[in-house]
């Protein structure tokens, strides 16, 4: 009951502002209302495909199909992104820090790929060894290399451990590198969109000021100075609120 109340609800809103919209094509090609209908249509998708197949022979694979859209209602999370700076900020770091993150998983790829062979071939002769092949070291070389160690597989050899302790040195300094430049871009579009909040509440306070007749003009007034005190008054009322 409350799940069909809350997607009548993003429904009504999401066919009012497409409704509303200049420009329907934009509007309909835009990330955040792409993620909209993603959050929208698994409920109405899975509902129809339920009802369409109540007493057929494929129901149990029509659950399964309708299992996979209820899973798509998680993006349902990123709605709050229209509302939140944090996130958005996080979406424009990742868009604009592909480069650096692309670097990133090069480096892993290859510490991965090196580091899984030279402890392969360190511990393949053990008895009972969980080295069985490459492929499945790389999963040792992941975890090690991203300092997560879960322990479920480790070397048991000397050699073997020399080759573990470097692989978690390098996956330090792999990780490391890039992340200032991924940290700065967040820092910057940050600060810019809270400038950009800061300037939309300025004009607001200043045009509910000019209504209300808390500012008059006055004649052979230093208009540097007025501007400055006024600048300041605006920026008490908009972090008092």
């Amino acid at each position: 009951m409350v799940e069909a109340v809350c997607i009548t609800w993003f429904t009504l809103e999401y066919i009012l502002r497409f409704a509303t919209s200049p420009n329907k094509w934009k509007f309909f090609k835009g990330g955040m209302n792409v993620i909209d209908v993603l959050a929208i249509l698994p409920y109405f998708v899975s509902l129809f495909l339920i009802e369409s197949n109540k007493d057929s022979q494929q129901f149990e694979e029509i659950r399964r199909i309708v299992q996979v859209f209820r899973i798509m209602r998680i993006l349902r999370i990123f709605k709050l992104a229209r509302h939140s700076t944090g996130l958005q900020s996080l979406g424009f770091t990742l868009k604009n820090s592909y480069k650096e993150l692309g670097l990133l998983m090069l480096f892993l790829a290859m510490g991965v790929l090196i580091f899984s062979s030279l402890c392969y071939f360190a511990e393949k002769d053990e008895e009972g060894t969980l080295f069985r092949s490459i492929p499945e070291t790389f999963w040792w070389a992941i975890i090690t290399m991203c300092t997560v160690g879960y322990g479920d597989i480790s070397p048991q050899t000397g050699i073997g451990k020399i080759i573990g302790s470097a692989c978690a040195v390098c996956g330090v300094l792999v990780v490391a590198l890039p992340i200032p430049i991924i940290v700065n871009n967040f820092a910057e579009f940050y600060n810019q969109q809270v400038r950009k909040e800061k300037a939309v509440k300025r004009k607001e306070a200043l045009e509910r000021a000019k209504k209300e007749g808390s500012i008059v003009a006055f004649h052979h007034v230093n208009l540097r100075d007025a501007f400055a005190k006024s600048m300041d008054l605006v920026d008490v009322i908009v972090d008092t609120g």
